[in-house]
């Protein structure tokens, strides 16, 4: 309900108006201070429950929130997050999706800047299969004619089963456990180059580089700032493989 002062004027009786009236309406003038503290009680009860939710709270209380879920400042790392606002917010999101990969890939990214993929390695463990989990893409020897398992084989996203793995995951040797998970990062993103002539190697071949470097084209990530699905090839600066008109993981 909003206060104002002839709202209130008119719930008086009618003879209270008219006596009002006469005299100058100095009771009106009473009711105008009135309304007006009335409105500022009215906002501040609409802020305190404003103040309640990250993204409409009062700057002073995104300390309190944070100090509720345990927020530590990352002091500005990734320009995404460098609002303490946003941080909090992020957390938040981060404590409803603990333990899932989605969530560990946001937070790399957010942390780091970087594109980030993550893989459970478990899932790619080579194993006689649970009957009522059934997954009939996961494969003990992968199909020779689906080239992009080939292709993605020993990378952040490869989809072929390994046989387990009891080497220390803490020297990059032993990956493919129950326990382990990876974490990707891409330092280097796509860059473009324009007005650049190609360099002749053959009648039918060139090269992009235009000193004749044998240079890869790399993929333009498609970057998305909440990525509810885990990383694919075409959100990361990848090279372009030459079987790529090929069918495709993420289709």
């Amino acid at each position: 309900m909003s206060f104002d002062t002839q709202r209130l004027y008119d719930l008086l009786p009618a003879i209270y108006r008219l006596r009002d009236a006469e005299r100058g309406e100095p009771l009106k003038a009473l009711l105008s201070v009135i309304a007006e503290q009335a409105a500022v009680l009215e906002e501040d009860l609409e802020q305190l429950y404003d103040d309640q939710f990250i993204e409409t709270c009062a700057d002073w209380v995104v300390p309190y929130i944070g100090d509720l879920i345990g927020y530590r400042s990352l002091h500005g790392v990734a320009p995404k997050v460098s609002s303490p606002r946003a941080e909090v917010a992020h957390t938040i999101g981060f404590r409803r999706r603990k333990g899932t990969a989605a969530m560990l890939e946001q937070l790399a990214r957010d942390v780091t800047g970087w594109p980030a993929r993550v893989v459970e390695f478990f899932q790619l463990l080579a194993t006689t299969q649970y009957m009522n989990h059934v997954r009939p893409a996961h494969w003990y020897a992968p199909d020779l004619r689906q080239w992009e398992h080939l292709e993605r084989l020993h990378t952040p996203f490869d989809r072929v089963a390994h046989t387990v793995d009891v080497r220390r995951i803490a020297n990059g040797r032993g990956l493919y456990n129950i326990p382990n998970i990876g974490i990707f990062l891409w330092r280097l993103t796509a860059y473009p180059l324009s007005n650049s002539p190609a360099a002749k190697l053959d009648d039918r071949r060139y090269l992009f580089g235009p000193l004749g470097n044998n240079t890869p084209l790399f993929t333009r990530p498609q970057t998305e700032d909440d990525v509810p699905h885990p990383v694919v090839p075409l959100n990361v600066a990848e090279p372009i493989s030459r079987l790529v008109d090929g069918p495709s993981l993420d289709a």
